[in-house]
């Protein structure tokens, strides 16, 4: 449709409800004094489909379903795919939904697909794996006629381990998340649906985020909470705003924000759509704001329709508002299942991205050994042998393409080696199995990182008494956990987070040594959750002070000397791998780290390679290294490759709020190469770095920093003598204003000809 000439013939009316949704989960689909505006599916989507979502379209308002409890109704959803929990007449509906269904997804009769949510994909630390990801969750949005697929990606900074929902983020680091997060855009968009990041900006805890003022500064949320939004503002064709607060701004209705930054700042031509039911003081001035769409629908247009007419909302801004979402229904409307996709070829293609993604992305923490498994052993289930796929809220996918690790080690080792409960057989030497699992997701924070009680007493009671056995401790949790005394009972243990469908494939896989593990973790975890950065900034009120600032995640740890569990980088495989001939350089914007990684192990694998800088001596608060590059090669056993890993210069910089820009401080880098995490750094080498022009040399620095310079301080004394400027006045002040600029204790700055010499000879460490 042309865009243009219908906006033209839009009234006030038909405009203000294009921007208030049509139903819970869809926008358009009405009549319009240009004509029909077709319909416009948006559904949550970052882990699959949400059932919840598909009855929120409206697509089952059959008579069948009127004849239903809300409760009934709730149980058909909830065991759709569990229908032995049913009762006959739940059943009834649950057919009759099914085929209509079946009729959506033209004949498409499977299941939709459960994939790993942000924190397993960025283990894998693998940007093609997030893309494919990507990929199958465009085909799943297209099946089911959905145009934009909600969450895709959710790249919150991963800040507080209790967020309820840690686990749908990316990364603590800021360089991590907005090297896979945007891969996830491009992979959904490739399919002909629109990706949609959220939520923006700094929505890092649940605890009263609809109405919670967060006060932060611009340099944190410059260096750590926007790199990932902008990076995925180059792909996605919609961004969804948060609830909270920003410094007393919802971020609905926030110019600074969504102007500032996002339109004017990174150029974002895309459509801002709220989170569901976020508040807005007033619609007509979020409009005036930058904000698009309003959901869920249906809202009230009159408030919109009132602004324009009071004058507080411009046509103009009007018209853009709409255009956009007009432009955004015209290209997302119409989606369908890909030509020629059969039921087989949904499943499979959908079943390899959930896979590989498990599978690298699942981390070893601990191995003592008894890992992988051979042919003459056995396993002891102690408690659970099923994962939980996903997390609760609106990255619940229902199923029934998930497995068991206990039958996926069946078919592996065969039933005999598989067991339950048998402490004889533990006792013999079998591996005991314990799997950790912690529910978490939407509407509130986790209470603590502790175990379940239950998890703690089974692995005492096997360490107690354990004859020739050996302890496998499985993470199936959203985040970091306090491992505490247990970490030293264990033999093994691995991080699955929420690993989706295919988890428990991949798992029984990397047990049996079918695949050498190669996840790294994209946060830390702590010894102790008294340890993490802003434990001392969790709300107790409806104000949130990010008083870490820029020291989140490791660069906390680091800053307090504070040592972690396990550090942010850290994962093991069954491979040993080396390191050597490490060597950088510099040229043009450009710097390059290169090494020769071996494989002394027997068997094939991949290793991260991660690359860190830290300036030396710095002049402002820094981070003591940060993560500026990686690469994950595959080395064959025994073998070795050449391994290079190139960063921008600008990856050097901070944010300065007084210049209100990103600036590099000249000098020194040191370059750090690490295989096992950021606690395990191996020296590569240094660059000298010439500084931003506002950084340089010169009489705008502050006489405590002229002063740390002998050369520079015996220039300055050297021209207050020749000018009969008494140079007592340079020491009072260093004593008592040492952040007076030098052009501010004097004024006529070209008469300094020494210091204009020796600062333009200054090189900084």
């Amino acid at each position: 449709m042309n865009t243009v000439k219908i906006l033209k013939k839009l009234t006030t009316e038909d405009k203000a409800r294009l921007l208030c949704g049509t139903t819970q989960n869809s926008i358009g689909g009405f009549d319009s004094s240009a004509g029909p505006i077709p319909e416009l599916a948006l559904q949550d989507g970052g882990t699959g489909i949400n059932f919840m979502h598909l009855f929120g379209r409206g697509l089952f308002n059959m008579e069948l379903v009127k004849e239903y409890s809300p409760e009934e109704g709730f149980h058909v959803i909830n065991d759709f795919y569990e229908t032995d929990k049913l009762t006959e007449r739940e059943k009834i509906l649950r057919n009759a939904i099914h085929d209509r269904l079946t009729e959506l997804r033209c004949g498409i009769d499977e299941a939709p697909g459960c994939y790993p949510p942000g924190i397993l994909l960025a283990s894998t630390w693998n940007p093609k794996i997030v893309y494919e990801t990507g990929r199958a969750l465009g085909m799943e949005a297209a099946v089911y006629r959905v145009g934009v697929l909600l969450g895709t990606p959710n790249c919150n900074i991963l800040r507080e381990p209790v967020n309820g929902r840690f686990f749908e983020g990316y990364s603590e680091d800021p360089f991590l998340a907005k090297t896979l997060a945007p891969e996830m855009c491009k992979g959904v968009e490739s399919m002909g649906i629109s990706s949609n990041v959220k939520h923006f900006a700094c929505n890092n805890l649940e605890k009263n985020r609809q109405t919670v003022n967060e006060i932060i500064d611009e340099r944190t949320m410059r260096e750590i909470y926007f790199p990932a939004f902008e990076a995925c503002s180059k792909v996605s064709s919609t961004l969804m705003t948060a609830y909270p607060r920003i410094n007393g701004k919802y971020c609905t209705e926030n110019p600074w924000l969504l102007i500032d930054v996002l339109r004017n700042g990174w150029g974002y031509k895309g459509v801002t759509v709220t989170d569901w039911d976020a508040k807005t003081t007033d619609m007509g001035n979020s409009v005036s704001c930058s904000q698009d769409l309003f959901m869920p629908g249906p809202r009230d247009p009159s408030e919109i329709v009132k602004a324009v007419k009071d004058g507080v909302l411009s046509v103009k801004n009007l018209d853009r508002a709409a255009k956009r979402v007009l432009d955004l229904i015209n290209r997302f409307s119409n989606v369908k299942a890909p030509e020629g996709l059969t039921a087989a070829k949904y499943k499979k293609a959908g079943d390899k991205a959930a896979y590989d993604a498990a599978a690298e992305g699942i981390v070893m923490l601990k191995n003592k050994g008894n890992l992988p498994l051979t042919e003459r052993s056995k396993v002891v289930f102690f408690g659970p042998d099923r994962f939980k796929d996903y997390g609760s809220g609106s990255a619940k996918v229902l199923t029934s393409r998930t497995g068991d690790l206990y039958d996926e080690l069946c078919s592996i080792l065969g039933t005999s080696k598989v067991l339950r409960n048998d402490m004889d057989a533990y006792k013999k030497g079998a591996v005991a199995i314990v799997i950790e699992t912690i529910e978490s997701g939407e509407g509130c924070d986790r209470p603590d990182l502790k175990l379940n009680k239950k998890t703690v007493s089974t692995i005492r009671k096997l360490a107690k008494d354990p004859g020739k056995g050996k302890i496998c401790l499985i993470l199936n949790t959203p985040g970091p956990v306090e491992l505490g005394e247990i970490e030293d009972n264990v033999d093994s243990i691995f991080a699955v987070f929420y690993p989706g469908m295919m988890g428990a494939r991949a798992m029984a896989g990397i047990l049996a040594g079918k695949i050498n593990p190669s996840g790294s973790l994209p946060c830390t975890f702590p010894v102790s959750y008294k340890d993490t950065p802003a434990y001392l900034c969790y709300p107790d009120s409806l104000t949130c002070r990010y008083g870490e600032g820029i020291y989140t995640g490791y660069r906390g740890y680091q800053k307090r000397g504070i040592k972690p569990m396990y550090s942010f980088g850290y994962g093991l495989s069954y491979s040993g791998f080396k390191a050597d001939q490490i060597e950088s350089s510099a040229k043009g914007n450009k710097v390059y780290v290169k090494c020769r990684l071996a494989n002394t192990g027997k068997m094939d694998g991949k290793k991260v390679v991660q690359i860190y800088v830290s300036k030396h001596t710095p002049q402002t608060g820094r981070d003591p290294f940060r993560l500026v590059g990686f690469a994950k090669p595959l080395i064959k056993a025994g073998s070795y490759k050449n391994v290079a890993v190139s960063f921008d210069k600008n990856e050097l910089s901070y944010f300065d709020e007084e210049y209100g820009k990103f600036l590099i401080e000249g000098g020194r880098y040191d370059i750090y190469i690490s295989l096992t995490g950021c606690d395990d750094l191996i020296p590569a080498g240094n660059i000298y770095v010439e500084g931003s022009d506002e950084l340089k040399c010169g009489p705008d620095w502050p006489i405590s920093r002229i002063a740390e310079s002998k050369a520079l301080a015996d220039a300055v004394a050297k021209d207050f003598e020749a000018l009969g400027f008494p140079f007592v006045a340079f020491a009072v002040n260093l004593e008592y204003v040492p952040s007076m600029k030098l052009s501010e204790l004097f004024g006529e700055t070209d008469k300094l000809v020494n210091f204009k010499k020796a600062a333009k000879e200054y090189r900084p460490e």
